[in-house]
């Protein structure tokens, strides 16, 4: 219960930092190595942590839509991965099975708080009016809790209660459904392609992909290392914002000069 009140204040953490400071603990990879040093498995931590990390890398708050929470889905799923004891295939497997409705449950209470939260924020309004401007730091703690408390219970409660049958459940898949474990596991190879397509829908413009396609070259049929294709990109990119901006230059009009102006400067310089 120790590591379950940890990970549940990790998440909490975790989601103060996406509101807040914004030091990156609330993406799926560093979420997940703090989830791995609370349990002592760091190596599968990463694995995991990265997966869902290419899972929900097109995932973004756009506009008022609210998305799949990400820190919470992580966290569970990396927590009963983890605490499963079995291979790292199982381990991905299993988190991303259990992260995912973990991630769309969450998305619903945060949805619940940020409309509750308008509480506090006309609260805080009429302290600031009245003047008394102590409120309105006590109105600014009582939304940074509600939102702490989304994320931690629910963690608290997967991670608490769920250790407990987790190695029954476990073992009931592995031998009784060995077929379940499997089609998540290639779902959950799956997962990070269409995270980043996308991703790739809202970055590819009409001339972005030629440098796709040399990327996948390199790296395809060049085997060019990861640093070594990222090297040659910021080259490409230096080159191609240099191409760019030469050529707004060159085409920019040249400044005209009115022909009154152009009579005073004759007759301020006609000696």
């Amino acid at each position: 219960m120790i590591q379950a009140l940890l990970l549940a204040i990790w998440a909490g953490l975790c989601t103060w930092d996406q509101y807040g400071p914004h030091l990156g603990f609330r993406k799926p990879l560093l979420a997940s190595v703090g989830v791995g040093i609370i349990l002592g498995d760091i190596p599968t931590a990463i694995m995991i942590g990265a997966t869902m990390e290419l899972m929900w890398l097109g995932v973004n708050n756009i506009g008022a839509y609210v998305p799949p929470d990400v820190i919470s889905g992580t966290i569970v799923g990396a927590s009963l991965g983890i605490m499963a004891h079995t291979d790292t295939a199982s381990a991905i497997a299993l988190a991303v099975a259990i992260g995912i409705p973990t991630a769309t449950l969450v998305q619903q209470l945060n949805i619940l708080v940020m409309t509750t939260n308008i509480t506090f924020l006309h609260g805080a309004d009429k302290a600031a009016e009245s003047g008394e401007f102590k409120s309105v730091n006590k109105f600014f703690w009582l939304g940074a809790c509600s939102f702490f408390l989304t994320r931690a219970i629910p963690v608290f409660i997967a991670t608490g209660l769920g250790s407990t049958v987790i190695e029954s459940i476990m073992g009931f898949l592995q031998n009784d459904v060995p077929w379940v474990l499997s089609a998540f596991s290639t779902a959950g190879g799956m997962m990070p392609a269409v995270g980043l397509a996308m991703l790739l829908t809202m970055m590819m413009k009409k001339n972005m992909w030629i440098f796709l396609i040399t990327g996948f070259v390199f790296a395809a049929f060049l085997k060019v290392p990861t640093i070594g294709i990222a090297l040659v990109a910021t080259a490409a990119a230096g080159f191609y914002d240099f191409v760019v901006e030469s050529g707004k230059k060159s085409a920019a009009p040249a400044p005209q000069i009115s022909e009154a102006a152009s009579d005073d400067e004759d007759e301020e310089y006609d000696l």
